[in-house]
Formats: structure tokens, sequence, C-alpha cells
């Protein structure tokens, strides 16, 4: 993801992505996490309704979360339009009837929606490397979009208040603002402030394995 919209940069890559010929790309970190994650999303969410999956990526947890969650609608989007051609990839090879096709959505920008029409909005490894605006735009979307009683889930690297970090996630810390200083693991403090200033609640925290965590911040009902 690029720091803006109007950034005439590509979107920030971390890691080198392997490819199909077939369009479909692969991140060694999705390939890592994935599991975990989609093993999470079954724990915290309900048992069905439409999710929305910000700066979606190569694809590959959308569609193994389709698979695992039938229940569940999943609208995959990103800004990159790359990405979105392995989202598209992906989405032709596992044909699932609750996988969405993929949609360019710029959180920055107006999201393609009209009303309050989804329960959840997910974004994965995004706010640390974008700048904080990113994660003002993506409360302020969230607010706009979820249902009453939806939420916002999120997945990281973040420093909690009166646990001492990591030395693994400082210095990825450290490696994210040499890249760009507007980067960085963030404050879970700075983003509840934040997000309670756009009528969110404070969120709750789930580890999740390798240091990162699982935030849910949820609407007012």
């Amino acid at each position: 993801m690029s720091p803006a919209a109007d950034d005439p940069r590509p979107p920030v890559r971390l890691e080198a992505m392997d490819h199909d010929n077939d369009g479909r790309k692969y991140s060694p970190s999705a390939g890592r996490n994935r599991q975990d994650i989609v093993d999470a999303l079954a724990e915290e969410l309900s048992p069905a309704g439409d999710l929305l999956e910000v700066a979606a990526g190569t694809g590959e947890h959308a569609v193994l979360a389709a698979e695992r969650l039938p229940s569940w609608t999943w609208w995959p989007t990103d800004r990159d339009p790359d990405a979105l051609t392995s989202l598209r990839a992906w989405a032709s090879q596992a044909r699932l009837p609750n996988l969405r096709e993929p949609t360019h959505l710029d959180i920055q920008g107006s999201w393609p929606l009209e009303g309050r029409c989804l329960d959840v909005v997910f974004a994965s490894n995004v706010l640390h490397i974008s700048p904080i605006e990113t994660a003002e735009a993506l409360f302020a979307g969230a607010v706009r979009h979820l249902r009453p009683g939806g939420s916002l889930i999120v997945y990281g690297a973040f420093f909690l208040p009166d646990v001492d970090p990591v030395a693994s996630n400082v210095q990825f810390d450290e490696e994210l603002r040499a890249s760009d200083p507007r980067f960085g693991v963030r404050e879970l403090s700075d983003l509840t402030e934040r997000a309670l200033a756009r009528q969110l609640l404070t969120p709750t925290i789930r580890p999740m394995p390798s240091h990162n965590y699982l935030l849910r911040f949820a609407t007012r009902i």
C-alpha cells in the first residue's frame, strides 16, 4: 500500500513474491500466518455475515478464509493493480460461491459501498507499512460501513502498554522507519485513542504467534 492516494510511488513491498504462470502470487509471510489468522477468525466471527478485506494482497488469506467459513461472504479489495491481478487469479482458481470479485479500494478515498452494509472489516499487516493517516481512514471507513455491532479486525505487530516489546518487533520497527519514517509498529494506546474518537470501542486483544496480535474494534450498537 502506498502512503497516499496521490503518491506516485508503487505500493511498498517488504518481501519478494513467487508467482505462478496463471497470475497467482505467493507471499512468504502469508504462507506462514494465513492458517493462524483464519483459525482465529473462525473463533472470533459469528456464524455468518459479510466481511470486506482491506489490502487483501495476493489473495491467499481470502481463499483460505472463504473455504473455511462458507457462511461468510468475503469481499477482497486492494489498491495495487498487481495485487488485484493475483486476487482475481486466486478467485478464479478457487471458484468459491462466497468469494466475491476482487475490487479496487483505496481506503483513503471513497469506498465503493452504500450505507452500513458490512459485519466485519478486516485488515492484515497494513498499519505498520503505511502512515498513521491510513489508520485514521480505516477507522472512519469502517464506522461508515459497518452495521451496528459490527467489528473492525486488524492483524499485525503492535506495541502494547505495560508490555516490554520483544527484540524482534523493535528491530522490525527500526527497519520500517528506515524504509520510510512514516511507517512503524504502532502503539496500541495511540490506535485506541484514535478509534475511540471515531466512535469505535476499546479493542479486545488476541495474542497470535510470532508476537503478533489480532485487535477487534467493535462499533457501538
